[in-house]
């Protein structure tokens, strides 16, 4: 006796392959050419048997080549660390000379209001 996962597994895939058919096109047509497509002999994506087979997986000049972008991939990421460090630096830096310019402004200000007051009393 099937356990009732299995059961609703089993609705779910019916239903989907019923839609697919029923649909006039899309999903049936898709399935088609993914099975058309398995083939070797009528796939265009897959490499010819000469060239898989001319490169073993343990070429020295494959492991090189891989070992030399695995550090330039490192180096790249590292620059971009600290390309974000320095620039987190200088925006902090900008921050504190924004907010002491701020203060020095306040500061001014409440001096030409006292400068203005006093030009007021002396009219």
């Amino acid at each position: 006796m099937p356990s009732p996962d299995t059961t609703i597994y089993n609705t779910h895939v019916s239903q989907s392959m019923e839609k697919g058919l029923s649909n006039s096109g899309s999903l049936a047509s898709s399935n088609s050419y993914n099975q058309s497509s398995s083939s070797p002999e009528t796939s265009s994506t897959k490499l010819p048997a000469s060239k898989a087979s001319s490169a073993p997986l343990t070429d020295p000049a494959r492991v090189e080549k891989r070992k030399a972008n695995t550090m330039a991939a490192r180096r790249y990421r590292q620059k971009r660390v600290d390309q974000m460090n320095t620039l987190e630096s200088q925006l902090k830096d900008t921050q504190t000379e924004r907010d002491a310019f701020k203060v020095r402004c306040a500061r001014l200000e409440g001096e030409v209001e006292t400068l203005r007051a006093l030009l007021a009393a002396r009219k």
